[in-house]
């Protein structure tokens, strides 16, 4: 089965926010971060568990190697839904505030 993957708006308005802020001061960081997150993706269409269970149900949260950087996805069918992109050191305040509600 061949997944595709599927960005949520404000996911993909994050990740294209970070890359931005990123190439501000080193476009070949920026570049390399891309290079990474594709390469994470490709690796989940293959797998698509390699993520750890969120404390959202039903989402999966994957670490990008060497970028500082997560994001939450969700297995619907034959995609795979990015739902939220943020950088690791965010995570504890994120997880506090879906726990929450």
């Amino acid at each position: 089965m061949t997944l595709t993957v599927v960005w949520s708006a404000q996911a993909r308005n994050q990740f294209l926010a970070t890359l931005t802020y990123i190439a501000k001061e080193d476009p070949q960081s920026a570049e390399l971060v891309h290079e990474r997150v594709e390469k994470s993706l490709k690796l989940l269409c293959d797998s698509p568990n390699m993520g750890v269970l969120a404390p959202t149900v039903g989402a999966r949260t994957y670490a990008v190697p060497k970028t500082g950087h997560s994001f939450d996805y969700r297995l619907v069918r034959d995609q795979i839904r990015i739902q939220r992109w943020y950088r690791q050191r965010q995570a504890p305040e994120l997880l506090e505030r879906r726990l929450d509600e």
